[in-house]
């Protein structure tokens, strides 16, 4: 008999299913499922061993799983050629310039064919009809959107008022009567074997992430993804002729899928394992996306487009997009690097850390000196936000504050969890004040009741920037000893309660938002507690 056959096994002892974004960190996976403990404590300060294991609620209830019921039954009786193409123009300068994934002269043509023809079922129309329920419901920055509305109570009581974020009524309205016409050819969308198809979906998920509906606009997001990698197939022989138009938008398209699936997998961990197909999406087949070059325009029916600014808007736009991508993906190296932090961490493993963030802070440096001028911002904890700060430049602010602080909020891991001898502890102690200044930062400057489709992910930021000072507060409360330098600024409790109150407000629009109000409050009750 051959010794070969007879030979006892070797044991694998290497696990074969672990999850796509254990596989993605090349980090050891448990298998357990629905989620594995990697992707349980990723990203998630609520898990610090500084906060009691078990929680008052979950951070992410059943009901955000669903889709809302519409709040209004529509019908649209006639298209206002007037009011369509003001709605075009809402979209361009308000919505395009952050996801630029509709070619305007494409959009031209499409808005065209509808003022001439009507609105068919073909996947253009449904392209058209989504621009529209988007611009429709869409608010003009920096606006306060909150309103106080009165309730009526089921007594002879007087009127209780509140103040609402909700969409008003005849922006819902308009926004819902395209949007159900949009719903009806969404299967038009989804057989298409062009870019529309993709791009369709793309703009489903960003009305449903507009909407406070993080689960619904992930849906569309992942399909979005899929038709994008069919598309990628199809044409990844190069043997079809396509134009640069068309191969620029698919990249910006792959982009716009990409970052959509990076906002979910670090917002909502519930869903890391059902992502199967998500290496794909790492692959990058693109270094930086192509941006098309306006080609003259030639309306068929004789529709006049303006376009006031329109090539500063597409400059700014390209510029913001360009920026936004280097950063998403600092950020994801951020918090791929942060995935050794335990307790239990030894100090080789802790001084490969400091190694690799002290990289990626030179990185975020370097992104800060090549921003363009349209998106320059005056540099948080030095000065405070310019007083005519436009939006883009907004955005580019907090997402550098975004990562800043995930650098920083390293070391204060450190310093709360993790013995450091003195040397360590009062150097790494300045790094996490600094993630401490920050989160009160991000809070003081932000602007909370604009509604836009990063809502519900701001309400979960902010959520974690008040985790991160009550955290502090905690350590210094039970005399941790390496938190021994670390500051905590004097206005951190009024910071977390507004943070409770902003998160109150928002609550009402679901997505478990209100969620983490309660929890907040159940900490702060916690800290009086620990301080009797």
């Amino acid at each position: 008999m051959d010794a070969s056959s007879t030979a006892r096994p070797r044991r694998n002892t290497r696990v074969l299913t672990a999850c796509d974004a254990c596989r993605l960190s090349k980090t050891r996976c448990d298998s357990a499922r629905p989620v594995c403990a990697k992707c349980v404590q990723r990203d998630m300060i609520l898990s610090w061993p500084i906060f009691p294991k078990e929680k008052s609620v979950s951070t992410f209830p059943m009901a955000a799983y669903s889709e809302k019921p519409d709040r209004f039954q529509t019908a649209l009786h006639s298209l206002d050629p007037q009011r369509l193409l003001e709605l075009r123009e809402i979209f361009m300068t308000k919505i395009w310039t952050k996801n630029p994934i509709v070619d305007p002269d494409q959009l031209d043509f499409y808005i065209a064919r509808v003022l001439e023809n009507g609105v068919d079922w073909s996947a253009s129309s449904c392209l058209v009809l989504l621009i529209f329920a988007l611009a429709a419901i869409w608010g003009n920055y920096p606006d306060d959107e909150t309103r106080e509305v009165s309730y009526n109570e089921p007594s002879f009581s007087p009127p209780v008022t509140y103040l609402t974020i909700s969409v008003p009524e005849h922006r819902m309205k308009e926004s819902l009567t395209f949007l159900s016409m949009a719903r009806k050819r969404i299967s038009t969308a989804y057989l298409d074997d062009t870019l529309l198809g993709v791009q369709c979906l793309c703009l489903f998920g960003i009305w449903y992430q507009y909407n406070i509906e993080p689960i619904p606009g992930w849906k569309m997001f992942r399909t979005a993804s899929m038709l994008w990698q069919t598309y990628r197939l199809k044409h990844r022989e190069g043997k079809t002729v396509r134009s640069a138009q068309e191969e620029s938008l698919e990249q910006r398209l792959y982009w716009t899928c990409l970052k959509s699936e990076w906002y979910s997998i670090h917002h909502t961990p519930q869903i890391l394992t059902q992502l199967a197909d998500i290496q794909y999406l790492s692959d990058f087949p693109y270094s930086l996306p192509s941006f098309p070059t306006r080609q003259p325009s030639n309306d068929s029916a004789g529709w006049v487009f303006s376009n006031p600014s329109s090539t500063d808007l597409e400059a700014a736009s390209s510029y913001y997009y360009l920026a936004e991508i280097f950063l998403r993906r600092l950020l994801n190296r951020a918090r791929n690097a942060v995935r050794v932090l335990s307790p239990d961490i030894d100090p080789p493993t802790i001084n490969t850390l400091a190694e690799t963030l002290t990289q990626l802070e030179g990185q975020l440096q370097q992104w800060v000196d090549c921003l363009p001028h349209t998106l320059r911002f005056n540099m948080p904890l030095e000065s405070a936000p310019g007083p005519k700060e436009g939006e883009l430049m907004k955005l580019s602010r907090e997402r550098y504050v975004e990562v800043r602080e995930l650098l920083c909020r390293a070391y204060l891991y450190l310093c709360i969890h993790v013995p450091l001898d003195a040397g360590m502890a009062a150097l790494y102690g300045v790094k996490a004040s600094e993630a401490l200044l920050l989160a009160v930062y991000r809070i003081q400057t932000e602007v909370p009741f604009f509604r836009h489709p990063g809502s519900w992910g701001a309400c979960r930021v902010r959520f974690n920037h008040a985790l991160c000072l009550i955290a502090g507060f905690r350590a210094k409360l039970t005399q941790r000893p390496s938190a021994e330098y670390v500051t905590i600024p004097p206005d951190w409790a009024d910071c977390v309660r507004v943070v409770i109150e902003r998160l109150k407000i928002w609550g009402q629009e679901g997505g478990g938002i209100k969620e983490l109000s309660v929890l907040l409050e159940w900490l702060m009750h916690g800290n009086l507690e620990l301080s009797n």
